[in-house]
């Protein structure tokens, strides 16, 4: 390289020196207030958002609070209203009332929830408990110092009292005890108790909120806990602390307070609310670091990418300085220049580099910084030394990748961008990561600028993760398990090449399948039984284990054991994806009539106990697991040696009690082996004598501690893959350029549309695949052509807000991805300014049942008639019936004896009749004094039957009215059929309210089966 010197005058230099001093100056100038009006806008717009991410977490867990404390105050009503029946029937003296009503009120709550009803006398004796063992108790109970007892005893309550969650000494559960006085003749007769179960009402509260770190107390207004949505074991039978009871003020309904939790440690905002009516409180509580983490990582994040960008423009400000000033500058000037920008090179991080070549396709590096040589393990005095030793160092697997990359961009005059290995003189291996975008000249000649950055730290951390992946793989294949799963919205089931193996199959020879395709792999035996479990899990999330038969590809049965477990569910609950394990237990089956063979010769760990649980033989094999003598023991040693405690040895008792009612067992359980660690077992045990319940128990152990640590790997591997995945406060949707394919969506956009498919499914997908799963609203915006999309998003359109039908207002903001060379695509982000309406509408639309009967309100019986004809007409099952009553004269009692008489002239109606239906059927209340019920799977002969025993129960009842006479009222029916031809819920209301009018017009208190020549009244009642 030459240069050339030239004089100028030098009062012209001077000058120019001058000029060019105070351009730089003003501009630097100009830089730093420029970028200290940016920042000062930065930080203001990062203390909004946390202000106002602060004001719409204390919004939504006030919400939270408010809702459920309503739904709390629901369900304590019913509970109280049911008690005060019960109380009634007892008092009343007749002991079938009384069983039905006990029975009536169990059967309306799911099995567990409702733990017993009992009846305490006036001197605290239990003589009544619904439980079965009560009835076998030689001894009486006694309650006298229970809580409420005490309180009712006293006279220091009326009506129902909520006492503290106790361990029921009929029951031996925990459970909530409410209950209400008895009287007789006016004088105190005893107490009616219903025990609630915590357990309950802490898998509610665990329904409500979807992050496992947020949490729901259920409060007595003395701290005492109730119930608590997560580790309530801890709980139970304690209360809050005194200082977090002096937040609570007693003359406020409701408030909230931060604090950090004495139970988990973790600090959250608090919301409570009192019940209306009831001594108690309702506290939420979410999680702090949940609620603003991620906007204080998108806050640092921030900080950090403009803090380096500000840095590089006033970097480049500098270079554009540095590059005026050249142009005033003299040939010499202009070499110290060059010099100075070698020292810069230096200090970038990385290699810089030209590579040119020339018309007549010469190629030469015109210029390379000292990086560049050291980014390759070269040092040395001369480039041409250097050019030399540079293929060198390229490693020979991926030498000609990397020439024949360059020969691309050559041939193409295109960008260049590769990643290869260099090897240097010390052995050591870098990656490096090259690109470099081409400059045309009009002689021809193309000129590549680039730069070379070391990647060795981001290929290794590649390859850990790959090992890691690998790792776990050989693991699951030690444990000799083949792995499973189901996608249950495409109904794809996919088998790894150990499930294959198993069957004596070729690997992925089946493809991916359909669950019916697996359900024809079973013996027709087992069908309906796995086909029943997996129903059960999936609809009510009962384990998935069970064994089977599978027809293997020598046409012979081969048992298998499947388990399997939901892993990802829809926000309304439904199941999206399940995953399980695929075990060969052939081999167990057959083995299992061979008992003594296996005590003598087998590999299993064998052993032999009597029933108190000593060890009277251990074969070679549990000698050497468990580090006791091999065969028969002297003295016995008690299987508490081999459990980690006492509480686990006390729990196995539960295993023996099993195995003495079915002569055989099967459990999985933690032993403690030689040398004190913990291992798991498959645990089978058999009577030796199945005569004998007391006699000698065989058990055969095999060790699944393989297994059980593959299946904790397997989730934590599947727990660290979706902590990669960034989180973003909103919805965000990018596509390519064109607007037709999808580049990325995040996990907030699929969960706040509720997206049957999702995120990782829709990536790659065309916006068509989207717009179906998006409210009507998101699809039409959308829904543009793909070349108007594009134009908008270049012109950098701005924010729209869309108005949802289910109440929401969602905020689009359109943002274009551009560069030097266009239009790369565009990102969408959906903003949900609704507040959280979206939970609070899901709360509200609990409220499906009837406020005064608790039967079904019109809307919710609309509803199940409408899905009840749907399965009609596929031709499901038998015909159904709807019957329509009416309440004869009931105006005749509100004007008698007022309007609060009549409510419970209603609810003793709503109580009669729910009594009398099947689980099936559903009574609703359509408004007034008039009901209606659905009965499914009867024919037109039993429907009458049935709505004529509605009636007689009804013509028996009797109303008790204080200081008058108890009221008696008959009820006028309505029987309409429903088959598979009747096409609206409007049409068989009319024909089953003819019907009913039929029987008004003709002398009230009978039923009438519609017909065609039913006539139609038009009248009111």
């Amino acid at each position: 390289m030459s240069f050339r010197f030239t004089d100028s005058p030098p009062g012209e230099s001077s000058r120019s020196r001058a000029r060019t001093s105070l351009a730089i100056i003003i501009g630097i100038c100009f830089f730093v207030f420029a970028t200290g009006v940016y920042w000062a806008t930065l930080l203001a717009s990062h203390r909004y958002m946390q202000r106002y991410t602060q004001e719409q977490t204390w919004l939504r867990v006030t919400q939270m609070s408010h809702a459920i404390s309503a739904h709390v105050g629901a369900m304590l009503s019913g509970l109280d209203y049911s008690l005060g029946e019960m109380a009634r029937d007892f008092e009343s003296g007749d002991p079938l009332a009384f069983e039905r009503a006990v029975a009536s009120v169990q059967g309306a709550y799911p099995p567990g929830t409702i733990v017993q009803v009992s009846v305490v006398d006036a001197q605290g004796h239990v003589v009544y408990s619904s439980l079965e063992d009560s009835a076998r108790s030689t001894s009486p109970i006694s309650v006298v110092d229970r809580e409420h007892f005490q309180a009712h005893l006293k006279g220091l309550t009326q009506g129902t009292f909520i006492g503290r969650p106790v361990q029921g000494r009929v029951s031996r559960q925990w459970s909530i005890q409410l209950s209400r006085a008895l009287q007789r003749q006016g004088q105190f007769a005893g107490v009616l108790v219903l025990s609630l179960s915590p357990e309950y009402l802490s898998r509610q509260l665990q329904a409500i909120f979807d992050h496992p770190r947020d949490v729901i107390l259920l409060l007595r207004e003395d701290g005492t806990y109730l119930a608590r949505s997560q580790q309530q074991d801890r709980v139970l039978g304690s209360g809050l602390p005194a200082a977090r009871m002096e937040l609570f003020a007693p003359d406020l309904p409701g408030g909230h307070y931060e604090a950090l939790s004495e139970v988990d440690g973790i600090q959250r905002l608090y919301a409570w609310t009192r019940v209306g009516g009831f001594p108690v409180m309702v506290s939420a509580g979410l999680d702090r670091q949940a609620a603003f983490g991620p906007l204080n990582d998108t806050i640092s994040q921030s900080l950090w990418r403009n803090g380096a960008g500000t840095l590089l423009i006033f970097a480049g400000g500098l270079l554009t300085a540095w590059l005026a000033l050249q142009r005033w500058r003299q040939e010499d000037q202009r070499i110290q220049a060059e010099q100075r920008f070698m020292h810069l090179s230096q200090e970038v991080p990385g290699g810089l580099f030209q590579y040119r070549v020339d018309s007549a396709g010469g190629h030469v590096l015109p210029f390379t910084n000292p990086g560049f040589y050291a980014m390759h393990c070269i040092d040395g005095p001369g480039a041409r030394e250097k050019l030399a030793r540079l293929a060198q160092r390229i490693h020979k697997e991926d030498l000609r990748a990397l020439r024949e990359s360059i020969d691309a961009a050559v041939r193409g005059r295109s960008a260049w961008a590769h990643k290869y290995r260099v090897k240097c003189p010390d052995g050591a291996t870098h990656w490096l990561q090259g690109h470099a975008r081409p400059q045309l000249f009009k002689d021809g000649s193309v000129l590549w600028h680039g730069y070379i950055l070391d990647v060795t730290q981001d290929e290794i951390l590649r390859e850990a993760l790959r090992r890691g992946e690998e790792r776990l793989r050989l693991t699951i294949g030690a444990a000799r398990d083949g792995l499973w799963q189901w996608d249950c919205i495409q109904d794809v089931v996919l088998w790894d090449a150990r499930c294959y193996e198993m069957l004596g199959m070729p690997d992925q020879s089946m493809g991916a399948f359909t669950l019916a395709d697996f359900s024809q792999c079973l013996h027709p035996a087992d069908q309906s039984r796995v086909q029943s479990l997996l129903k059960r899990h999936l609809e009510n999330g009962e384990p998935f284990r069970v064994e089977m038969r599978m027809r293997h590809a020598n046409g012979t049965w081969r048992w298998m054991e499947s388990r399997g477990e939901v892993t990802q569910r829809a926000q309304g609950g439904q199941a999206l994806r399940v995953m399980g394990m695929h075990s060969d237990i052939h081999e167990r089956v057959e083995q299992a009539y061979m008992v003594r063979a296996l005590l003598e010769r087998g590999t299993a760990v064998v052993l032999v106990a009597s029933h108190k649980r000593d060890i009277v033989y251990a074969n070679g094999r549990a000698a050497k697991v468990f580090g006791i003598p091999a065969g028969a023991q002297s003295p016995l040693s008690s299987f508490r040696a081999l459990h980690a405690s006492g509480d686990s040895f006390e729990r196995f008792a539960a295993v023996y009690e099993c195995l003495q009612l079915q002569g055989t067992v099967r459990t999985e359980w933690a032993l403690q082996v030689a040398g004190g660690r913990l291992c798991w077992f498959d645990m089978q045990a058999t009577l030796l004598d199945p005569e004998d319940a007391d006699g000698n128990v065989i058990w055969t152990l095999f060790d699944i501690d393989a297994r059980h640590q593959a299946e904790k790997e397997l989730q934590q591997a599947q727990q660290r893959m979706e902590a990669i995945i960034e989180h973003f406060p909103s919805g965000i949707l990018v596509t390519e350029g064109s607007g037709q394919t999808i580049v990325a969506i995040n996990k907030m956009l699929v969960a706040m549309f509720d997206l049957a498919l999702g995120a990782s499914d829709l990536v790659g997908k065309t916006t068509q695949v989207l717009l179906p799963h998006l409210p009507a609203a998101m699809a039409q915006a959308l829904a543009q052509d793909a070349q108007e999309n594009a134009n908008a998003c270049a012109a950098g359109e701005g924010r729209v807000i869309h108005a949802l039908p289910d109440g929401r207002h969602i905020q689009i903001e359109q943002l274009p991805l551009r560069t030097q060379c266009g239009l790369l695509g565009c990102c969408w982000v959906f903003h949900d300014v609704s507040d959280y309406k979206l939970r609070e509408t899901q709360l509200e639309a609990l409220a499906s049942t009837d406020a005064l009967t608790g039967a079904r309100n019109r809307r919710a019986f609309i509803g199940r008639m409408e899905s009840e004809l749907e399965r009609l007409r596929l031709g499901l099952g038998r015909p159904s019936a709807l019957i329509m009553l009416d309440i004869d004269h009931f105006k005749r009692v509100n004007d008698t004896y007022g309007h609060a008489v009549g409510d419970e002239v209603l609810k003793h109606l709503v109580i009669a009749l729910s009594k009398e239906l099947r689980k099936d059927d559903m009574l609703g209340r359509l408004g007034g004094e008039e009901f209606a019920v659905l009965l499914t799977d009867v024919d037109q002969q039993a429907a009458f039957r049935r709505a004529e025993t509605l009636r007689e129960t009804v013509a028996h009842l009797a109303v008790a009215v204080q200081g008058q006479e108890p009221i008696r009222f008959t009820v006028s029916l309505g029987v309409c059929p429903m088959g598979e031809r009747d096409s609206s819920v409007e049409r068989c209301l009319e024909r089953a309210d003819a019907a009913m009018y039929y029987s008004k017009r003709n002398g009230r208190n009978r039923t009438t089966y519609w017909t065609p020549q039913t006539p139609v009244v038009l009248e009111a009642k």
